[in-house]
């Protein structure tokens, strides 16, 4: 017998389809709005660096310190998310990315903006990027019923692939109009989006633990997960899995590089990944209600391997980029549920904590593109691609602790994913 992803009881609302949830929708739209903001920015600022400093060293430094902020706000961000109103720490961070991406706009007016605003910039903007997300998706559960968080995570999920696909096009375009336009439009969007937050009629204060200390609350994010089985278990997969998708997309378009592929031909690469992606958030919800959680994601791993092992075995660009693409929405499928799973399994005065926790270890994922390269410097691509495959066939191995630690939740009481609404 399957069951759904749902849970027990709506978390803030009555159960009705997310087209006529308001509030959900309004926080979506403003979420996606800005994330496309981020992609569109994103692309350029390589650019804007280059054309600024002339160093490809500084390109580095500059993203290096962007990622090495958002790192480090994700731990405390979690305790203030569930500290204060959600809604509050939604509207000063948006609105802090704002100012910053608009300073960066017009500091980019001249063409070349000095490198103190590039770094000042990006150290406000990784700053409230964490806590911006922790506190977006700690909110899911707030407005959206149990029965329905499954498909508002594949909708939130979806709208950042389509974010990442469309952006960069975007974003190209508005610097061939102006370097500042980029930023100019990014700071629009962090905007819109905190207009959002405040047409939000719903609470999105959290329930914390009475009494909790900042500092302890640092690491109750990491304590609960790993005293949950299920959760840990969720966790080391998710890590693999990113760590492993990330290697193989970096391999299947260095091959393809390395072959001679023009660049139109490695953007429809990347295009067909992402499409992909966007495919597997889709079709989560449906998958998610027909199947067990331990049973879907260990089925996903084994696809994902065949399809892996199949792109080691051929060099013909449109069959590596129909297999990428079908890799990515197997995988999106699991990762979607996965964090789905996530949600429900976590009491609501832990959410920004526990999102947090995988906030964070997402950059474990950065990983994949090093050992890639490792690989790619010292084997063929098609070798490189077998040893990420045998890597997926192992985690399959691995991925019946699983289905234990599922088991083993729903044998001490506690909420069943999959128990219906």
């Amino acid at each position: 017998m399957t069951r759904p992803l749902t849970s027990k009881g709506p978390a803030g609302g009555a159960d009705g389809r997310l087209s006529r949830n308001r509030d959900f929708l309004i926080l979506s739209a403003g979420n996606g709005l800005s994330q496309l903001g981020t992609a569109a920015a994103g692309m350029v600022l390589p650019l804007v660096v280059l054309h600024s400093t002339g160093s490809m060293l500084w390109v580095g430094v500059v993203e290096a310190v962007w990622a090495a902020s958002i790192g480090l706000a994700c731990v405390p961000a979690g305790p203030i998310v569930d500290r204060f109103d959600r809604g509050t720490v939604l509207l000063i961070c948006e609105a802090g990315r704002a100012l910053a991406s608009a300073a960066l706009a017009l500091a980019a007016l001249g063409g070349h903006p000095p490198v103190s605003i590039l770094l000042g910039v990006g150290v406000v903007l990784g700053l409230l990027g964490a806590p911006a997300t922790a506190a977006f998706l700690a909110s899911l559960p707030r407005l959206v019923p149990g029965s329905r968080l499954s498909t508002a995570v594949s909708v939130t999920l979806g709208r950042i692939q389509a974010a990442n696909l469309i952006g960069p096009v975007v974003g190209g375009f508005l610097f061939s109009v102006s370097p500042s336009a980029p930023f100019w439009f990014d700071a629009g969007s962090f905007a819109v989006s905190g207009a959002c937050v405040l047409a939000v009629r719903g609470s999105l204060r959290g329930a914390p633990a009475a009494g909790s200390r900042f500092l302890n609350d640092l690491t109750a994010g990491f304590r609960f997960v790993w005293k949950e089985g299920l959760l840990r278990t969720c966790l080391l997969a998710t890590v693999a899995l990113g760590l492993i998708l990330q290697g193989v997309l970096l391999l299947v378009i260095m091959v393809n590089a390395q072959g001679g592929a023009s660049a139109p031909s490695v953007g429809l690469i990347v295009s067909a990944a992402t499409g992909g992606a966007l495919a597997g958030t889709a079709l989560a919800p449906i998958a998610g209600n027909r199947f067990p959680l331990g049973r879907l994601v260990t089925a996903a791993t084994a696809i994902t391997g065949c399809l892996v092992l199949l792109m080691a075995a051929t060099r013909d660009r449109i069959v590596l980029a129909v297999l990428l693409a079908l890799a990515m929405a197997v995988m999106s499928v699991a990762g979607s549920v996965l964090t789905t799973t996530r949600l429900l399994r976590t009491p609501d005065g832990l959410q920004g904590r526990v999102n947090s926790v995988f906030n964070l270890t997402q950059f474990a994922t950065a990983l994949g593109p090093a050992v890639a390269g490792l690989m790619l410097d010292r084997l063929s691509g098609g070798a490189g691609l077998l040893i990420f495959a045998v890597l997926l066939w192992a985690l399959t191995l691995l991925l019946p602790r699983l289905r234990a630690a599922a088991s083993g939740v729903r044998e001490s009481g506690a909420p069943d994913p999959g128990d219906r609404a």
